[in-house]
């Protein structure tokens, strides 16, 4: 029986409608399963199945201390602090392994980016015994202050809770190793003492980022590290200080919806359910168990990792990484050489094939300009024509940018398909997988140096790129040397030429004959070009897991990245970052893109007409996410004049037209010299009464200031109903000492720390800080008569109605597609000059 043409031909012989179909499927369904995956959060399990853990108890303990926003500078901040007490204590008495540790006395000064800290520190500490106190301990820690301007739900609540629970896990069941929990105090302050999947958001060594192996539903990505190395992400956590330690971890932490982050928004409310809760309680415990279990190695190498559909965590340590890109740079053009010469015709004849329609090699490089080209161009117009749009909608910036990529290769394909006519449409498509093979070749090389000299492994995605692109050319070069009907050594039995042959495939089927005879399987192959029947495997090979990674990347740059313009980021980065991995996702199709389908291209048209209508049109910010608007109000303490501070974009800045106060006053909008980017715009404003008794501003803060010498100095600050406060310099300072305090790392006396900023921070309310400082003795001989000025300070940052009447009218007069945030440790900064 001869299979009939037909499916011969659908079988191994591409057309425009098998092609295309089997394209759009492979992105359909990487696409839309990404999007589920990373967008979906899975419901918790039932209590008989939350492994030792509590979730509603959890849930409980994480409304109890969101209640009200708790800095570190505020009466609820205690409230907060002896709830969680009172919890550990309640554990420690049912569990006496548990030792509980509540720091009343410890404090600290440090140099940390150019200015010096003094904190007393109380923070909470548990310690649990493992079963062999000689291994290294685990430590685990949170923050449990908030930010004056959110609840802090996401940060940090629903890791103080998931503590809670792993202290009571732990406490039941013993780990091998000691385990440590530090609930600290002050991190939002800089002081270090959700929605959806948690991230790995970074990862200090190898073997520690392998514990998130162990993890059932993991999310993270080495792209997250490195933008936090760069400095695209301009925030920070308390896993800094134990990085600047020199102490290996995971950093798990919330990173979508940036624009609730530090507002009224991160509450437990806007949570929705305890699906993300649930999410962090289960990876904290399944890292952490792997934490406590597995031996750790004493030498600390860089890792890479990623995750592939949440549902696998991929870790390679930068010299593994490093090994594997440089053994694929040298097998790569080995085996394409191996295949060349191992052609039947001879390696001569097989150059003379490929070389004998020069055209075809150029098809690929132009391809390649003109999506580069037409995807940036369209990024930078979209960030100069409506700046903030991709703010508010990503993913509508993304579909634009990838109809773009794809089209720029599919139309001009076309084109040069039929202006440049090939003679052998096997070899075009051959050329074109060997261009584009160079082309991650070359990018390999690029990479596999950014790897070695700066640990950047963020470029992962390239060393797998570049291995499927190499299996693609693979397919394709050995199906049209090794299977072209000139280069088959055995003749075809067609229509039964040979009949005693033939007749041997007449015998009875059993039931370990094939499907297809002998006869049929070389009938299958008569007139169809072989060379071309790796048609679906080449897709196949050089898209699909290309795809798998570049969703993943692309969904996290969409949730990380685009939200970062309100702190002042630049737009064209994000853009620009979202184009590049657009062009990444299109390149795959570019060895088949002339024979797509002219309706793929109508599809894509429309797409990316009618998402630039869009992106152009639309309104950037709405309540679902609001532009975020910095606030901070300053009072000089002697005049009484107070001046409002209003941080935001440059474009909305005409956003003060909206508040009373505001258009009584003169408005006043300068750069912000803090927050590049941003403009500050600035009035006076209704005066604050952040005291609990009403008194003038006068009398809000005692100082005291006497030289002690030629460059020296001892001041005296105490504020009214705060535990915060500061001294400024307006000159540099070169040592500094607090009274009853002491240095965690003692400057070398030979080191330039110089610095015009002191932080004082203390546990107690209405602390007198008592301070010498010396100023730095940059011009020897010329002090004598020199005098010193500054500005001493105090913060206040409880937000409640009434006290600060400039917060309260912003809440009230706001647009509801802005939201405020804090723009410094206090909502309010009294001050007063000094001269000595």
């Amino acid at each position: 029986m001869r299979v009939p043409l037909v499916v011969r031909k659908a079988l191994l012989t591409p057309s425009q409608v098998t092609i295309t179909a089997l394209v759009a499927f492979i992105y359909t369904a990487v696409f839309i399963s990404s999007v589920v995956v990373f967008e979906t959060v899975p419901s918790p399990p039932q209590p008989a199945h939350q492994r030792h853990l509590n979730l509603d108890q959890a849930w409980s303990d994480l409304q109890a201390i969101t209640q009200v926003p708790h800095p570190y500078n505020s009466h609820a901040n205690e409230a907060v602090r002896s709830y969680l007490l009172d919890r550990l204590r309640a554990i420690s008495r049912q569990h006496p392994s548990v030792e509980l540790a509540d720091d009343q006395i410890s404090n600290g000064t440090y140099f940390d980016r150019g200015q010096v800290v003094y904190f007393e520190g109380n923070n909470l500490l548990v310690k649990i015994d493992g079963h062999d106190t000689s291994l290294p301990a685990v430590l685990f820690s949170a923050h449990f202050d908030s930010v004056s301007t959110g609840f802090g739900a996401t940060d940090d609540g629903m890791g103080v809770v998931t503590l809670l629970q792993l202290v009571e896990y732990y406490a039941k069941n013993q780990p091998k190793k000691t385990v440590v929990f530090n609930i600290n105090n002050g991190e939002e302050d800089w002081l270090n003492g959700a929605h959806a999947r948690p991230v790995l958001f970074r990862t200090s060594s190898f073997d520690v980022t392998s514990a998130f192996r162990s993890v059932s539903r993991p999310h993270g990505s080495t792209l997250s590290s490195d933008a936090f190395k760069r400095g695209l992400i301009r925030s920070g956590t308390d896993f800094t200080v134990y990085e600047d330690a020199g102490m290996r971890g995971l950093d798990l932490a919330f990173y979508r919806r940036r624009s609730r982050y530090h507002t009224v928004y991160d509450s437990a409310a806007w949570l929705g359910n305890q699906g993300s809760l649930w999410l962090m309680m289960e990876n904290a415990l399944e890292a952490g168990n792997a934490l406590v279990s597995d031996a750790l190695t004493s030498k600390s190498a860089d890792a890479v990792y990623f995750d592939i559909f949440g549902s696998s965590m991929v870790v390679i340590s930068r010299q593994g990484m490093l090994a594997l890109n440089i053994i694929l740079l040298i097998l790569g053009p080995v085996a394409v050489v191996a295949l060349v010469f191992t052609s039947p015709d001879g390696y001569q004849a097989c150059l003379e094939e490929l070389t004998e329609d020069s055209k075809v090699w150029i098809h690929a490089p132009i391809l390649l300009l003109m999506s580069s080209a037409a995807t940036f161009s369209l990024a930078a117009i979209y960030s100069a024509a409506n700046t903030y749009i991709v703010y508010s909608s990503p993913y509508v910036i993304a579909a634009s940018l990838i109809s773009m990529a794809i089209l720029a290769i599919v139309m001009p394909a076309k084109l040069l398909a039929h202006y440049l006519r090939p003679a052998n449409p096997a070899l075009l498509t051959t050329a074109n997988h060997a261009i584009f093979t160079l082309f991650w070749w070359l990018l390999l090389c690029w990479t596999t140096g950014q790897l070695n000299v700066n640990s950047l492994g963020g470029f992962y995605y390239v060393t797998f790129a570049y291995v499927c692109q190499l299996g693609a050319l693979i397919l394709s070069l050995g199906a049209m040397l090794h299977l072209s009907p000139t280069h088959r050594s055995e003749p075809l039995v067609v229509n039964g030429d040979n009949e005693d042959t033939a007749s041997s495939y007449h015998d009875e089927p059993t039931e370990t004959t094939g499907l297809l005879s002998p006869r049929q399987i070389l009938s299958l192959a008569s007139d169809v070009d072989m060379s071309r029947c790796m048609w679906s495997a080449e897709i196949l090979a050089s898209l699909v897991f290309p795809s798998i990674l570049a969703s993943g990347i692309l969904i996290l740059l969409l949730n990380a990245l685009p939200q970062t313009l309100a702190d002042g980021n630049s737009a064209m980065t994000v853009y620009l970052a979202i184009g590049l991995i657009s062009i990444f996702i299109a390149l795959p199709v570019a060895p088949v893109a002339f024979q797509v389908h002219r309706s793929a291209t109508f599809f894509l048209a429309l797409v990316l007409f009618g998402t630039m209508i869009y992106n152009l049109a639309a309104f950037p910010f709405s309540p679902l996410n609001p532009l975020k608007i910095y606030f901070q109000q300053s009072i000089d303490l002697d005049s009484g004049f107070n001046q409002v501070q209003l941080v935001t974009v440059p474009s909305l800045s005409h956003i003060t037209n909206n508040l009373p106060s505001a258009r009584l006053s003169t408005v006043k909008c300068a750069d912000d010299v803090n927050r590049l980017g941003l403009v500050n715009c600035a009035w006076a404003g209704p005066s604050p009464n952040v005291t609990l008794d009403s008194r003038s501003p006068a009398d809000w803060m005692w100082t005291a200031v006497k030289r002690t010498g030629p460059n020296d100095a001892e001041i005296e600050i105490r504020g009214r109903n705060t535990r915060s406060c500061r001294i400024y310099s307006d000159t540099p300072m070169s040592l500094v000492s607090v009274q009853g305090g002491h240095w965690e790392t003692v400057p070398s006396p030979d080191a330039k720390n110089e610095f015009k900023e002191i932080r004082l921070w203390s546990r107690t309310w209405d602390k007198k800080f008592k301070v010498r400082v010396q100023w730095a003795n940059n011009e020897p001989g010329s002090l004598a008569n020199t005098s010193w000025t500054g500005r001493l300070a105090c913060e206040w940052a409880e937000w409640d109605s009434g006290k600060i009447p400039a917060l309260d009218e912003m809440r009230a007069f706001l647009p509801p597609w802005a939201v405020v945030s804090k723009l410094a440790d206090g909502l309010v900064e009294g001050t007063r000059s000094f001269k000595v």
